[in-house]
């Protein structure tokens, strides 16, 4: 029987068959001694592993059973499914000794193994009688595309729809799910695959699988996400939604061919995670009611600043959660549509029919509304189309990629678009970041290196604090993640700085003198309130 794995680093043994407990120390001996016992009859090396022995010859398998495990994968380790009693798989093995084969079976069926050893003649027979040949099977690599492309794209499509990879690929999905993660990773390496998660903006190792399992679980996700399954040499983009506690996920899935297979990523789209309102956003109470002031005017342009993964689109979702509370018609053009908001009209951009931010805008325009969300501005005709309406009565939010609040003003400068039409719209810019936080149940004295005390000008007596890692925070030291910001907001004597060649330092500075905390110095005040550490301040420092 296969333990978990936390268990078993606490309790220092491996429980790797039904009955039989033994150390980490003899298991890797035994394992490390493959010369001897590959030399064993089938009765010897269950003899040698304390298992029972079983003729397959005589016994009689149920197609039930059968389908919990893959063909590929059966014929890959010459193992065959025997029964199964409760939550409790029986699998015959012609070498035992491999226990990432039991971490995979265990993970593919969702069951605790029994393992019995059989002769490897039986295991092969057994395989090739109740699977089929390798050659009607999958044996992908083999195929020469330009013979029997029609072939190829048969037996991948119908890989990807064995119950045992579909339920393999929902285990991977709805365990990322529950994880809260924001992203799924399939790595294929030289021997293996790995499965990755991103937790809180940190890539977190989960398991490995083996690779003979990788072309059928990639053909399952082509699958779901409407992608050419024959297709294996050109990068692919796919979507689907999975529904989970009565929840919508969006999965956006990313397909790139790799010298050791094909990697895939999906971002997990979860709204009931997602969406947040201005008060969770984690603006001190004065810049709260500045951004709530600046959303409840009746046209301008507000521009929400950072990089990817900053969480533009969680604090522009919260900004027309306040909005749409005013009775107002509310259109968004996106690529993609994160987050879909009911009594709100969510346009997906298409740049394949041409369909781009511009051209929607130019349609919306005269769909009456009063809201307009453009999930980006990209290029000069999108920016200029979006001052246009914003100095049409309309309000407008979007995003850019720059670094800084000042850098938002002098971004748009550069598109094209003439300083006063940018005097005359633009209502404030917000740039934030997102940082790791500190678990509050573990807390220790962080260990801050000299040369980032130097860089934040910190003086070397001022303490503090990051996670240990504990059981509330799965051992991490994090607890999730929170915006640092900084909220510009345009007011007159700023809109005299706003010149064809003003520096994005000078608006900054005037900004800061004016009552703008920097993101730096938002940060800062956070890691000495002890919700972050000093080192995720230097990590996304501004100056």
């Amino acid at each position: 029987m296969l333990s978990n794995e936390g268990e078993n680093s606490k309790k220092g043994k491996v429980e790797l068959f039904s009955g039989d407990l033994y150390d980490e120390g003899n298991a890797s001996a035994k394992a490390s001694s493959s010369a001897v016992h590959s030399s064993l009859s089938g009765p010897e090396l269950a003899e040698y592993f304390g298992l029972p022995f079983v003729a397959l010859k005589d016994y009689k398998f149920t197609e039930s059973v059968l389908n919990v495990i893959p063909a590929e994968f059966a014929r890959q380790h010459c193992i065959i499914p025997l029964s199964i009693r409760e939550s409790r798989l029986s699998v015959a093995m012609a070498d035992p000794h491999q226990q990432d084969i039991y971490q995979s079976i265990c993970f593919i069926t969702g069951m605790s193994v029994d393992i019995s050893v059989a002769s490897v003649k039986d295991v092969e027979w057994a395989v090739q009688q109740h699977y089929g040949l390798q050659d009607d099977e999958l044996a992908l690599e083999s195929i020469d595309d330009h013979q029997d492309h029609h072939r190829a794209e048969h037996q991948l499509e119908r890989l990807g729809r064995e119950q045992p990879i579909v339920r393999l690929v929902n285990n991977i999905i709805h365990d990322a799910i529950d994880r809260q993660a924001s992203d799924i990773h399939l790595r294929p390496r030289d021997k293996n695959v790995e499965l990755i998660y991103r937790i809180d903006g940190s890539l977190t190792t989960i398991r490995f699988i083996s690779k003979s399992l990788l072309p059928a679980v990639v053909s399952r996700i082509k699958i779901l996400g409407g992608m050419n399954i024959a297709e294996r040499r050109m990068p692919q983009d796919g979507r689907s939604c999975v529904r989970t506690e009565g929840n919508v996920v969006d999965l956006r899935i990313s397909i790139m061919p790799t010298v050791e297979g094909e990697s895939v990523v999906i971002r997990l789209l979860n709204s009931k995670v997602g969406l947040k309102s201005i008060a969770d956003l984690g603006f001190n109470q004065k810049d709260e009611d500045i951004f709530r002031d600046l959303l409840h005017k009746s046209n301008g342009i507000f521009l929400v600043t950072g990089p990817t993964g900053s969480g533009k689109s969680t604090s522009l979702y919260a900004a027309i959660d306040e909005v749409r509370q005013q009775n107002v018609n509310i259109i968004t053009v996106e690529d993609p549509v994160e987050y879909h908001m009911d009594g709100i009209e969510q346009i997906q951009i298409n740049h394949q029919t041409g369909y781009t931010f511009a051209r929607a805008l130019r349609n919306i325009l005269r769909h009456d509304p009063d809201v307009i969300l453009v999930g980006e501005i990209r290029d000069e005709e999108t920016a200029k189309i979006a001052v246009e309406s914003a100095l049409t009565g309309h309000l407008v939010l979007s995003t850019l990629h720059t670094n800084n609040a000042g850098g938002g003003i002098t971004r748009l400068l550069e598109m094209g678009v003439q300083p006063y039409l940018l005097n005359s719209c633009l209502l404030g810019v917000l740039a934030q970041r997102l940082v790791k936080k500190n678990c509050p149940h573990c807390l220790k004295i962080e260990n801050v290196d000299s040369l980032v005390r130097k860089s934040l000008k910190i003086a070397p007596s001022e303490v503090f604090y990051c996670g240990k890692g504990c059981e509330k925070c799965g051992q991490t030291g994090i607890n999730g993640r929170i915006a640092v910001y900084e909220l510009l907001r345009v007011d007159n004597d700023m809109k005299s700085l706003i010149k064809e060649n003003v520096s994005m330092t000078d608006i900054e500075n005037y900004a800061i003198k004016a009552g703008m905390v920097s993101l730096t110095d938002d940060a800062l005040q956070r890691a000495r309130n002890k919700e972050i550490s000093l080192a995720e301040v230097y990590r996304i420092r501004l100056d």
